[in-house]
């Protein structure tokens, strides 16, 4: 085989079904073999920050590693956020790109002084990054990185494979090599003790009135059931981090909303001030959110099971466990056999009064803004949760569609509200919906956006309707970078370099095949949206929405 074919019976033997890519010319072997490989599918991206977006929604969607491929050089630094992103949410992507020959020259094509700096930069943002120096080693590392992208705590890995020198059309070398049949490596688990099971039961039985607070280790490994099962056993408010909005639906009695720095829910913050016990899993020690965590239950017990592939130095007692979530509550689950608390009519009863009180609060912060121009932001979230059932798909972008959807959006499964987490990063919402919508295609998927980050990942909206990924992309154009802009108000009194004239977005929708959309008037918001979603039988639509900028409504 030569290298390419190595690589493509790696994706085939491996089960992958989409690779994410833009063509360079460090990677045309890995076209060539791909193009001969039946099962496995392309999707030519238009902009290379996408393509590790696309994957990382993929790994995020299915539990699968999503797999994107990149030339060197720029190839790979361009799709370096969405990489970064992969590896704080915990999805499992496998990021392949050429790269430079192994003693390529100073300032080679696509290269600089040091020929591996590219391998040396994905190792700070990886689980694992691999340089490959042999075509003979291809098999071996391959299989590698698709069982450390799986294994423990999901994440990214990072495979370079160098050219054979700078204009060459072979990677490694030019003759085909015999190579070691493809062999995947089994997942590893981290499994939980069963003395550990034993005390965590014993201590969560004998507790007054217990809290559990779940990350997103819970929905990477599926265990949403196990969660809600425990929660009804122990009649205990399930808290979150905002990063794990979906693990638990907001119908479910235990529902007490999420936790982060500012803006936690009222019901998460009542309930971790009346706790005497906190169960925390799905979370990793020595993150932000573990610190929050604490900040706000600092007198309470509280016990850690860690998100993470081994326990080290952040973890610290008989309190703090590493082990895969799903095997954890199984076993809890298993221990505690029929035990069942009394039913706590009052808690319950409070917990949806709160529900409830919350919803008609922001139902009454919209009131006076209904027939505002430019519109209101809030009555589109309202407009949303009117045209969407609980099975939709809503990726929001970050920014103020962020902050507002967030806070509105009613929450039945993980895809009701994706966002991209810890890293942040602007772009996230097209290349996410684009792959959620090939993932289901019988769902209505919506994109939520603001014009400044919309403008950032444009380049893949003619993608959509190449690929017949027939999403709604809501675009909130109030003309600025609307949180740096509302930021920058109220710490200096003014604005600088954070205000733009926006395009006709809704123009550009059909100059690429979508339909589009603009909205000025509040009253045609909700026929806007069933508008746009009735098109996607066909195409993808944009529907572009004249929105002011507002404070964040009060929660």
């Amino acid at each position: 085989m030569h290298a390419g074919e190595a690589v493509a019976e790696a994706l085939r033997e491996e089960g992958v079904e989409w690779v994410y890519s833009v063509p360079g010319s460090h990677i045309h072997p890995i076209y060539d073999g791909l193009s001969r490989v039946k099962s496995v599918r392309m999707v030519t991206c238009k902009q290379e920050s996408n393509v590790s977006l696309m994957a990382d929604a993929y790994g995020r969607l299915t539990g699968r590693p999503g797999v994107c491929v990149v030339t060197a050089g720029p190839g790979c630094i361009n799709s370096l956020a969405g990489v970064a992103q992969a590896y704080g949410a915990a999805s499992p992507v496998v990021h392949i790109s050429g790269a430079v020959p192994l003693k390529a020259d100073r300032e080679a094509f696509h290269g600089v002084d040091d020929p591996a700096f590219v391998h040396e930069m994905f190792t700070k943002i990886t689980k694992w990054s691999a340089r490959v120096e042999r075509i003979e080693d291809i098999p071996d590392v391959m299989a590698r990185a698709f069982h450390v992208a799986r294994s423990g705590r999901p994440g990214p890995v990072h495979v370079e494979l160098p050219r054979l020198s700078d204009y060459s059309e072979f990677i490694l070398q030019e003759t085909p090599a015999v190579l070691p049949p493809y062999r995947s490596i089994p997942v590893q688990v981290s499994r939980p003790d069963p003395k550990d099971v034993e005390r965590f039961a014993k201590r969560l039985m004998e507790s007054r009135s217990p809290v559990i607070a779940a990350g997103k280790g819970i929905i990477r490994k599926g265990a949403l059931r196990e969660l809600s099962e425990l929660s009804l056993k122990l009649q205990a408010p399930v808290v979150f981090a905002q990063d794990a909005i979906g693990v638990i639906p907001e119908e479910h009695p235990f529902f007490a909303g999420h936790f982060q720095h500012y803006r936690s829910h009222p019901l998460c913050i009542e309930a971790l001030r009346n706790t005497d016990l906190v169960f925390a899993v799905g979370l990793r020690g020595g993150t932000a959110e573990f610190a929050e965590l604490r900040q706000r239950a600092p007198e309470k017990n509280i016990i850690l099971i860690g998100f993470d592939d081994k326990a080290d130095s952040r973890y610290a007692g008989e309190d703090q466990r590493v082990a895969d979530s799903k095997l954890l509550l199984t076993a809890l689950l298993e221990r505690i056999g029929n035990y069942q608390r009394p039913r706590d009519e009052a808690l319950t009863r409070r917990m949806a009064e709160g529900k409830a009180a919350i919803r008609a609060s922001l139902a009454a912060q919209n009131e006076p803004h209904r027939n505002n121009r430019p519109i209101y932001p809030g009555v589109l979230m309202d407009a949303l949760n009117a045209v969407l059932d609980d099975q939709a798909v809503v990726a929001s972008d970050v920014g103020n569609c962020q902050m507002w959807a967030r806070t509105f959006r009613r929450i039945a499964t993980p895809e009701s509200f994706m966002q991209s987490g810890v890293w942040n990063a602007m772009s996230y919402g097209l290349p996410t919906a684009i792959v959620a919508k090939m993932e289901f295609p019988k769902r209505d998927v919506v994109a939520l956006a603001g014009d400044g980050a919309f403008l950032m990942t444009i380049g893949d909206l003619p993608t959509a309707a190449e690929y017949g990924a027939n999403i709604v992309m809501v675009v909130l154009n109030d003309g600025a970078f609307g949180q740096t802009y509302m930021q920058q108000s109220n710490i200096y009194g003014h604005t600088y370099g954070t205000a733009f004239q926006s395009p006709d977005f809704a123009s550009i929708a059909r100059a690429c095949g979508a339909e589009g959309i603009r909205v000025t008037d509040p009253k045609e918001v909700e026929g806007a949206l069933r508008q746009g979603i009735a098109a996607t039988r066909t195409k993808p639509a944009l529907v572009e929405v004249m929105v002011a900028r507002h404070p964040y409504p009060k929660i």
